[in-house]
């Protein structure tokens, strides 16, 4: 990683010439993991192909092609509108460099999280979650969509603001080795920084195939956005094999299918007669608490209710009006006026809004979501 930063800075500080360097440091540094996981697996059972591999590939030659072509698009943007927003060009390349990591940095990890919030925008990033094994190839799984998506905003604030083509070339190159990196089966420590960089060891938990517990560390490059966001877990615990992908789906594994995945209609959950009893005794027992005058035991069973609720556009409207009674019952004014506004979201987006699979994460912060309930946790399975 080191060498390629060195590299991206020569570039940046014009020392080297964009091209072939940037092409050279992307491809040398992704080379130079891959092998390494050779010497020195994490999970021995990610080494095997899993049936991923072409696809991962083609994923691989589409998105690093992507790349090539947003540097292309930005230095002719620079020729063609000639924007200064006040960019520092006075600076040395590498605090340039710096600078311009730490904007698209902020815009991956603003767009990361919505991407984790929001269902329309999930189902295309479901696609890089899916994966079933965490290896070098994994950082450039990516629907075309989710990268624009999720790349396009923090590019666009630093194009205003004047930053040179060449250093956010550099930047976008770098990021290729480190995403590289940061989703390798490789065995490596970096001790303290991981707590300031996105490294594999406090990322693979992101790839959780529990969604519920899977909110955290969503930094691309830094950990910075994390810990100023509540979102950071510093010391997760080990995953291994069976442990990452998708709980709630199972995608196609040739790329055409995981490109058209996201745009077909999913099978829900099939009711079962025991999650509907389940979800009804919650919240009964949750009003039974409330007339009782048990304010802590009523807040505990329509959380419980709700969770259950989720993904049924009526139940998880009732859970909210009883999330409303409660409000009203503790004179809780500001949960009442959210409330308010949440029974005509759950009404209208359930489908659209609510990522599958998200059971209480949507409600309260990443970090701050009620463990799910083990009596609980055979209604959220999927029946298949």
């Amino acid at each position: 990683m080191l060498p390629a930063a060195v590299a991206a800075v020569a570039v940046a500080s014009s020392a080297l010439p964009a091209w072939p360097a940037l092409a050279l440091i992307a491809s040398v540094g992704v080379t130079a993991v891959a092998l390494l996981e050779r010497l020195s697996p994490y999970e021995p059972e990610w080494q095997r192909d899993h049936g991923d591999l072409n696809a991962d590939v083609v994923h691989g030659v589409v998105n690093f092609g992507l790349l090539a072509l947003a540097g292309v698009l930005l230095h002719a943007l620079r020729q063609f509108l000639p924007i200064d927003g006040g960019w520092p060009h006075q600076w040395p390349g590498a605090m340039q460099l710096l600078l311009a990591g730490l904007i698209v940095d902020a815009g991956l990890y603003t767009m990361h999280r919505l991407s984790h919030r929001y269902a329309w925008a999930w189902r295309l990033h479901a696609v890089h979650h899916g994966a079933e094994r965490l290896y070098w190839l994994n950082g450039e799984r990516r629907h075309p969509l989710s990268a624009l998506l999720m790349a396009g905003p923090g590019l666009a604030v630093a194009v205003l603001l004047g930053a040179p083509p060449h250093v956010l070339s550099a930047w976008l190159a770098l990021l290729s080795v480190q995403l590289a990196f940061q989703h390798a089966n490789l065995d490596y420590r970096v001790g303290p920084l991981r707590r300031w960089l996105g490294v594999a060891e406090v990322h693979r938990w992101h790839h959780k195939r529990e969604y519920e517990n899977a909110q955290v560390n969503f930094g691309e490059f830094f950990m910075i956005w994390d810990r100023l966001c509540g979102t950071y877990l510093g010391r997760p615990e080990a995953l291994r094999a069976g442990d990452v992908g998708l709980r709630e789906e199972k995608l196609p594994l040739d790329h055409r299918g995981q490109l058209t995945w996201p745009f077909r209609q999913h099978a829900r959950h099939r009711e079962t007669a025991a999650g509907i009893l389940a979800f009804a005794q919650h919240l009964s027992a949750g009003y039974s608490a409330l007339y009782a005058g048990d304010l802590k035991g009523a807040y505990t069973a329509f959380e419980r209710a709700h969770v259950l609720g989720q993904t049924h556009t009526i139940r998880h409207v009732c859970s909210h009006i009883a999330f409303l009674r409660w409000a009203i019952s503790a004179r809780d004014w500001r949960e009442a006026a959210g409330q308010l506004v949440r029974i005509p979201a759950s009404l209208l987006f359930t489908w659209l809004w609510m990522p599958r699979g998200n059971t209480g994460g949507a409600r309260v912060g990443a970090l701050r979501s009620m463990p799910v309930a083990d009596e609980l946790r055979p209604f959220l399975e999927p029946h298949r």
